[in-house]
Order: C-alpha cells, then structure tokens, then sequence
C-alpha cells in the first residue's frame, strides 16, 4: 500500500440502529476491523424492539459510543441526532446491516486527503442477499481507483447519485445545510440529504473500488413500503432540487427531469419530448454554467442512450435514430453494434416494467 496514514484524523462512523439484532454484530465487527482505526462510532437506537441494543453493548471497545432514544424519533431525525454528535472531522456513513472492507475507511480517507478541494467519496457498492456476504470486499486493497473525478462527477449527479451508505466526506459541509434528513420522506431520506449536499455545493469523487457490501434482505427499509410510495418520494426530492440547480426550468422539463431519474418511466416518454428535453438541458446548462459543458455532454449522451432505449423498447433500429438526432451530442455517440449490446441488457433489465408498468404508473 502507499504511504501509511497515521490516526491523526478523527473518523466518525454514524450508524443509526433499529431492530438490527440480527445483523448488527457482522456490521460492527467490519468497522472495528478498521485497518484505519482512529474512530468513533456514534451509534443511536431508535427503540430497539429487539435484541439490537444488547449486542452492541456486548462489545467492549471504547471507540463505541451507544446512545439509546427515550422515544422513536424516525428514520430521518434518528439520524439527525446521529450527525449532531459526530465531533470527528470526517464522516463515514455506515447502514447497520451492511458490511464495510476492512480497508475503506483508510482508503476513503487518504483519497480526500489527496484531494483537498473534494468535499466527498463515494463507492461501489456490492449487493448480496442475507448471510451470503460478497468475498470481494475482504480482499486486501492496495489502493484506490477513481471511476469519476469530480469534473466528471457533477454532470453524472444531475441524473444519478452516490449511494448514501458509502459515504465519507468532510463536516464541515454540515454547516452550510439549514437541517440534514427530514422524516417527511420514510424511504428515500437518504436522496433528500443527498440533494441537499449537492445544493450546498458539494463536490464528490466516486471510487470504482467495491469496499462496502450492501445487504439485500426482506426487513430493509425499501421492502417495507410499497413501489408507488417509494416512487413518489423518489419523484418529488428530484423537482424540488432540479428546481434548485436550474431556476428557470419549466414545470415540464423539471417534471420530465425527476421522470429521467426514475428510469423506467421513460417507457411512457415520446421521442419528440425526449429530445426537446435533452436539448433544453444542454441549453440551461450554457446559461447556468452549472458544470463543465464537455463533461455534460459526456455523460449526458450516455443518459439519452439509455432513454432512446426505454423510449423505443421495441424498436433497436427507431431507439438508435433517436440518440443519434442531437446534433451536440454526436460526436459522442457510439456505432450501432454497441448501441444494440446496451439495448439488449436494457430490454431484459426493464423486462418486467415493460410487462407490468401500467400497474406501477401513479393516478
């Protein structure tokens, strides 16, 4: 490995719990296996009604600070008190019933500390279902591997996002937010802080590095709740911050904008909209000066690939005409041998939306 960090930085794990008894041990072992190891992990019970509280408690590591709610306050504003009591000078995200790599924190760190002007990291995350942990993330890292700079990275987050759980950033971003999560949104809260990050002017680098291992099992929070409240969720964080990022944006293009995000609804989206749409984007872009122009037309090419797609499910030949009809973005196209690859994984990836969509669409 490169140079060796020392543990003058202060790290603090922020790990919200409810009813994680059955995970929470595997969780807490990965953090505590820090090859990194100068850290508080700030863990807040948001009454517990099963054993949680009592695993945690079984660990006898001062670096643990547990604290225990008199009352349920919420996903959103157990994690405010969380964020509240960090008083390390970076923050590591950690979801009580995912599993880091030993290495990512150091990683993580030594990848801001590289990058003094950079806000943030994210990363890959690899899912994996129940008690069948992904091998990969016990590997031994060496070092880190950047998938997006933060040039590339502002452009890609006008469509997309760093998973919340794989975040380590820099406190000192909390002070420029008025509030952090809100409990008005159960399920996507992590988008809401996300976007709010994004508002405050945060900049981000993404690893291609998979040092976070992300559970799929039938009690996490998006299980829980239904596809349509998840959706709606999903849909009004996105019109409320593309309102923020371009403020003359028309109600229609914000609204078909947050539909983008949302992938599958572009099975409904005509070709002219499309393509107006994406116009229009370039053009406030050119007005705004929100991100790099190249990098926008990079990233937003690959974006309008994936929505000539949907757009044109049946069609590979019509999908194709289609993403090769703005003129700014053609320079950036690529031949119609690797388009129909992409389609293809496209096709069978939305192959149940497009069997069943109409069931999920909103009133």
């Amino acid at each position: 490995m490169n140079k060796k960090i020392d543990n003058q930085y202060l790290i603090s794990v922020i790990m919200p719990t409810y009813n994680g008894e059955k995970y929470i041990a595997e969780t807490l072992e990965s953090i505590l296996n820090q090859t990194y190891t100068n850290l508080e992990i700030i863990i807040v019970d948001d009454c517990s009604t099963d054993k949680t509280v009592e695993v945690i408690k079984s660990y006898n590591d001062t670096r643990i600070k547990l604290y225990i709610n008199k009352t349920n306050l919420g996903i959103g504003d157990n994690s405010n008190k969380a964020l509240s009591l960090a008083t390390g000078e970076f923050i590591m995200m950690q979801d009580h019933d995912d599993i880091s790599s030993h290495y990512r924190a150091e990683l993580q760190l030594k990848c801001l500390l590289d990058h003094p002007d950079i806000t943030g990291v994210g990363l890959h995350a690899e899912s994996f279902f129940n008690d069948i942990p992904p091998s990969g993330i016990y590997n031994k890292f060496d070092t880190y591997h950047i998938d997006k700079t933060a040039l590339e990275f502002k452009p890609y987050e006008l469509y997309s996002y760093p998973a919340h759980q794989t975040l380590f950033y820099r406190k000192s971003i909390l002070e420029k937010l008025d509030g952090y999560y809100s409990n008005k949104f159960t399920v996507a809260g992590d988008l809401y802080f996300i976007n709010k990050l994004k508002i405050a002017g945060a900049s981000w680098i993404l690893l291609k590095d998979r040092l976070l291992g992300y559970r799929v099992h039938n009690n996490m929070t998006s299980k829980r709740y239904k596809r349509r409240q998840i959706y709606k969720e999903l849909l009004e964080i996105s019109l409320i911050f593309i309102k923020k990022l371009f403020p003359n944006i028309s109600d229609s293009d914000a609204l078909m904008h947050a539909q983008l995000m949302q992938r599958q609804e572009l099975l409904y989206i005509d070709n002219v909209s499309l393509v107006n749409h994406f116009n229009r984007i370039l053009s406030l872009n050119a007005n705004n000066d929100y991100c790099d122009d190249t990098a926008l037309k990079k990233e937003t090419v690959s974006q309008f690939r994936t929505a000539s797609i949907l757009a044109n499910i049946y069609s590979p030949i019509k999908a194709y005409k289609v993403y090769q009809s703005i003129d700014e973005l053609k320079p950036y196209t690529t031949s119609f041998w690797k388009f129909l690859g992409e389609y293809q994984k496209r096709f069978f990836r939305n192959l149940g939306w497009i069997i069943f969509g109409n069931e999920r669409k909103l009133d």
